[in-house]
């Protein structure tokens, strides 16, 4: 029986197979509003675009620097310092030494060394895929910052804690884990740095030192930030790491291909994020009015960035439906646009393919199904025992 659309682009977020719906999206007006919803849409390659590049259109309600049900918590005081979740001049140099911290990354060696991580840690079942798709990136990024591989297991703990508190799914039991959490990775950073324990060359080291010389002087928002990087890497990096399973088990034909190529992964991954990204959408919120490809959307109007919708837009892609490892190396939406471009996307990407590279053979035998993890803008497998295919 063929699979009836989403109702919109929420629910496109988890439906087994949205892209011929994300095709129509993209064909469709660049803006338009959505009574359903009661929002505004932004659509296809023009209207993303057009949202992500204004100056009006901002990460966050005017007057409201963090989600109502995290005002006066640790975790409020936490969110209001990421340079992601924020506009602002406050927020510009602390942007410009993270991204510059993270482009100096060894992508190399980086990749060397999941490799031999992920080949300690190869999964045996559907479970173990489903931990190690969040413990494997985690244990990566904390790798880079200089923890401990001790300290490891309890940053990934704490992290995804955390990261629960940031989507309006969360339920009290979760908020109140996530504001201990949120202290506890926090106290991390702060030993860390006070212990004088930061490894020269370190990614922690690095944005210490950039944020020194560029004059970035508030320690908790450096603190914040560097425990934000963590928390940027679990869903979006768990979310790239699965997809990429899901391609590979449910079109056999990238088998051969990825047999015929030197280097397959980067290529396989790069569609991934173009035909099915981490993150499907994201959102903004009218400062002013703002005239976006000739449609005036007032003040206060939330948008609903279909980033997905981008990825499947024929006139920028070719024959967006299929999945075809030779593209040219166009920019992938999924990883944002503009002022709040992903900086970590080369670094997700070495993460994911060191992974697979690891575990190729474990998951070719691996009977699995697939359902996904309730979001609203993030597509993550969660994967279960299954039919081989």
């Amino acid at each position: 029986m063929p699979l009836t659309d989403p109702l919109h682009p929420i629910a496109a977020v988890t439906h087994a197979a949205p892209y011929d719906y994300y095709r129509r999206l993209a064909d469709g007006p660049p803006l338009r509003f959505d009574a359903v919803l009661g929002c505004w849409l932004a659509t296809g390659a023009a209207g993303v675009r057009a949202v992500l590049e204004h100056p009006a259109c901002r990460v966050r309600p005017p007057g409201q620097a963090v989600p109502p049900n995290l005002a006066g918590t640790p975790c409020g005081a936490f969110f209001a310092e990421l340079v992601r979740m924020n506009d602002g001049e406050r927020h510009a140099v602390p942007k410009q030494v993270l991204a510059r911290a993270l482009g100096q990354v060894d992508l190399a060696r980086l990749q060397g060394r999941v490799a031999h991580l992920a080949g300690d840690r190869v999964p045996g079942s559907a479970g173990q895929l489903n931990a190690a798709l969040f413990e494997l990136p985690l244990y990566a990024m904390a790798d880079l910052l200089g923890f401990a591989p001790a300290q490891w297991p309890a940053l990934v703990a704490w992290t995804r804690d955390f990261v629960a508190c940031l989507s309006p799914l969360s339920n009290g039991a979760q908020l109140a884990g996530a504001q201990v959490a949120a202290d506890a990775l926090l106290q991390g950073f702060s030993v860390l740095l006070r212990e004088g324990t930061a490894i020269p060359g370190s990614l922690l080291d690095d944005v210490v030192s950039g944020a020194r010389q560029a004059g970035w002087h508030a320690s908790g928002a450096v603190l914040a930030n560097l425990a934000g990087l963590l928390s940027q890497t679990c869903e979006a990096t768990a979310g790239l790491l699965g997809n990429a399973i899901v391609a590979l088990r449910a079109q056999p034909q990238l088998v051969p291909q990825r047999g015929a190529a030197p280097q397959p992964w980067p290529a396989m991954l790069r569609e991934v994020s173009r035909h099915d990204p981490a993150i499907h959408n994201t959102r903004r919120y009218t400062a002013q009015d703002a005239d976006l490809n000739g449609v005036l959307i007032p003040q206060g109007q939330l948008i609903v960035v279909v980033l997905a919708s981008a990825c499947h837009d024929a006139s920028v892609y070719a024959e967006p439906g299929r999945f075809l490892l030779q593209r040219p190396g166009l920019a992938l939406p999924g990883f944002g646009h503009g002022r709040h471009v992903c900086p970590g996307q080369s670094i997700a990407q070495a993460i994911a393919a060191a992974c697979l590279q690891a575990w190729a053979g474990a998951l070719a035998g691996m009977p699995l199904a697939w359902r996904y993890l309730p979001s609203l803008n993030a597509r993550i497998p969660v994967f279960s025992p299954g039919e081989m295919t």
